[in-house]
């Protein structure tokens, strides 16, 4: 039995010796495409269209071509392995060559938003690309040259700013490290359109609110009823604003803005109170000097405000 299986491997051996000096002599290399040595893929992505981009839960809509190219894989005799680590997706093969694989991608992805600088800021739309087999056998290359977003993509309410492609290693729990390709849009709002729906109604509002300061302490029910009715539509512009974003454990630029104008209305009404007590005690003079101290104190506030808001 021994000297059975001896022979067998003998004769494994020699057919393994022959089939590679048979290769060689017909100027061929051992097949590597299946091997388990690192092999470098070069991806790229053509951007198509944008969807609607959801800010309640940062999700946007992406529609694009994907391709990967290698001299060290066939993918006609086996595809390459990766799936979309931010979304999900349908393909639609479109080629299929020896070095040579593209798709079409329809999806829906996700990203975590930052709103900081709201309603000024730019959000970071990106696809994330990932290898099934770990970074020892299996690394991405950008496309750059080919990657791009067509010139018809159009965002309503956003511009686009620009694309990048970029390579990271990701690391899991278990220490085993896998190559992501991330391609990513920036886009960001309007300037002016953003400013007129936003900033300038609240201006607006917080500027009527003070010329109550301007009117006679003694109209008490003019000057009340001018604090308390701009006052309310200024939260109404404050929650409006809010409910277009998800819930945030920080403040944003927008949020600021509204600290200071609340301040200013406080400023505004706590004078009101102080004036109309002074009236009652018939001290008609200190009213107008209070009045007049509590507008000066106004710029105060704002620049006070503002810079303790710089530290948050």
């Amino acid at each position: 039995m021994l000297q059975l299986h001896r022979a067998f491997l003998a004769v494994s051996a020699a057919i393994l010796m022959l089939n590679t000096v048979a290769m060689q002599a017909y100027g061929q290399e051992p097949d590597i495409l299946h091997s388990d040595v690192q092999k470098k893929y070069e991806i790229g992505i053509y951007l198509l269209n944008v969807g609607k981009v959801d800010l309640q839960t940062g999700s946007y809509d992406l529609d694009f071509y994907m391709w990967i190219k290698s001299n060290e894989a066939d993918f006609t005799q086996s595809k390459p392995k990766f799936e979309f680590m931010n979304g999900r997706v349908t393909t639609e093969v479109l080629t299929v060559e020896p070095n040579y694989y593209e798709v079409r991608v329809k999806g829906n992805f996700l990203k975590n938003m930052n709103f900081q600088k709201y309603p000024f800021e730019q959000l970071f739309l990106t696809v994330e690309v990932e290898g099934i087999d770990d970074i020892d056998k299996m690394v991405f290359v950008p496309d750059a040259d080919a990657t791009g977003i067509d010139k018809l993509v159009n965002i309503p309410g956003w511009r686009l700013v620009s694309s990048d492609s970029t390579i990271t290693e990701h690391q899991y729990p278990d220490e085993k490290s896998y190559s992501r390709y991330i391609f990513s849009i920036t886009i960001e709002r309007f300037f002016l359109s953003s400013f007129l729906k936003t900033i300038f109604p609240v201006l607006i509002i917080t500027t009527i609110a003070m010329l109550a300061f301007w009117m006679s302490p003694t109209n008490f029910t003019s000057r009340i009823g001018l604090g308390a009715s701009t006052l309310l539509a200024a939260v109404a512009a404050h929650l409006n604003a809010a409910n277009q974003l998800p819930p945030i454990g920080y403040l944003t630029l927008f949020d600021k803005i509204m600290i200071i104008a609340y301040a200013l209305f406080l400023n505004n009404l706590l004078s009101m109170v102080i004036q109309m007590r002074l009236i009652d005690h018939d001290q008609k003079e200190d009213a107008v000097r209070v009045n007049a101290r509590m507008r000066k104190l106004m710029p105060v506030i704002i620049i006070a405000i503002f810079f303790a808001l710089l530290l948050v």
